[in-house]
């Protein structure tokens, strides 16, 4: 990303922090760079690597050779020249390219150790399998590796904190007079403010109360209440999808296809309908898994905090499945609207057509939620 369309563009990521489709360490480096904690605890071995932007790429025509098996999204790494000032531009390689190894050690520079490289190579691989840079999926995946980077790494990106904030002060308003004896206006101001300390200062001696309500301490009660922020998370994030799957669902299944034959085309239209099938059966096992958060949540509201307390520190484990489940909709979502950005019918030609549907069924086939039910589907005939 050289050229000046190529400057504006990284510009533009800077200002927008991260997001699902961008993780924006050259920020998490402005921000928290100084901090013992960032230092103690960085994600990649190699400096350079470690202030990169990271992003979900739709893969372009003419890069199509790079790969040996090209999907049509993949994980893009871009070496900024300076961390601080994105608007120089800087180097970019894909992740699983034919060249990968040898572009990343030309692009992030010497590394102390092989075993260093290998572990940077290795977490770009872990990085490049997940749907998205949702923060709660990607910490617990690097925990299956033994990576546990700084907490900075995985603050929600500002852009969903904004859009959630009336979300979560709504979710919490009812504990409010449980764990704080108030009511009326005072305890929608307090619901807020407490919702903006949830989302961005779980440590806030503001929250004691709360905390002394689900009697959780030390490292536990960070951990619980990183666990109950990654639930309001999808929950919040299943409010903004159900509308948008509305739209999507008749787009998708719509679709025309070009140069395609009679067995082709019946072919195509049976893999749509099985992708649409297993969208909504990932939709609805995390429905299910948010039906869980919701039943211990009613617990805690009802003055009985035990079994809240108890799925907290269960809860991470879950995320993996719920983060994948969500994150390969979204995908697909996003990708079909990235494609047809217009109301009219959307039109593929026949080989692009099987290309990116065959793409997108092997993706959502690899889903946790959609692989546990199918077997347990193929058990009960």
């Amino acid at each position: 990303m050289r050229n000046k369309d190529g400057r504006r563009d990284l510009s533009l990521i800077r200002a927008s922090g991260s997001t699902a489709r961008v993780l924006n360490l050259a920020l998490a480096y402005e921000r928290y760079g100084e901090t013992e904690d960032y230092k103690a605890k960085p994600m990649f071995r190699n400096q350079r690597l470690n202030r990169a932007l990271i992003l979900k790429h739709v893969l372009r025509g003419h890069e199509r050779d790079l790969f040996s098996r090209p999907h049509s999204t993949v994980t893009k790494v871009i070496l900024p020249y300076a961390a601080k000032e994105l608007e120089l531009g800087g180097i970019s390689f894909m992740v699983g390219e034919l060249k990968f190894e040898r572009l990343l050690r030309d692009a992030a520079g010497n590394y102390e150790s092989e075993e260093d490289f290998q572990a940077d190579a290795e977490l770009l691989r872990v990085l490049a399998t997940l749907p998205s840079f949702d923060p709660f999926l990607m910490r617990e995946r690097m925990r299956t590796i033994g990576v546990q980077p700084a907490r900075c790494y995985f603050d929600i990106a500002e852009a969903d904190l904004t859009r959630m904030r009336s979300f979560v002060s709504r979710e919490i308003g009812q504990l409010v007079s449980l764990a704080f004896a108030t009511g009326g206006r005072d305890a929608g101001d307090l619901s807020k403010r407490l919702a903006e300390k949830l989302m961005t200062d779980e440590t806030a001696q503001s929250l004691d109360p709360l905390r002394q309500t689900l009697r959780l301490s030390g490292d536990e009660y960070i951990e619980g209440v990183f666990a109950w922020k990654g639930f309001l998370y999808y929950k919040w994030l299943m409010d903004e999808i159900r509308p948008k799957l509305a739209d999507f669902k008749p787009r998708f299944a719509g679709l025309r296809i070009i140069g395609a034959d009679g067995e082709e085309r019946r072919s195509l239209a049976e893999t749509r309908r099985d992708i649409l099938g297993k969208m909504q059966l990932a939709v609805d096992r995390v429905d299910e898994t948010l039906l869980e958060y919701g039943a211990a949540f009613a617990s805690l509201a009802e003055g009985q905090p035990a079994a809240f307390r108890s799925f907290l520190l269960k809860a991470p484990s879950l995320f993996i499945p719920m983060g994948e489940a969500v994150g390969v909709v979204r995908h697909i979502d996003s990708f079909w609207r990235f494609r047809f950005p217009s109301e009219a019918a959307p039109l593929m030609e026949a080989d692009e057509a099987i290309e990116i549907l065959h793409d997108f069924e092997t993706t959502i086939a690899g889903v946790d939620f959609v692989k546990q039910t199918a077997g347990a589907q193929k058990l009960a005939s």
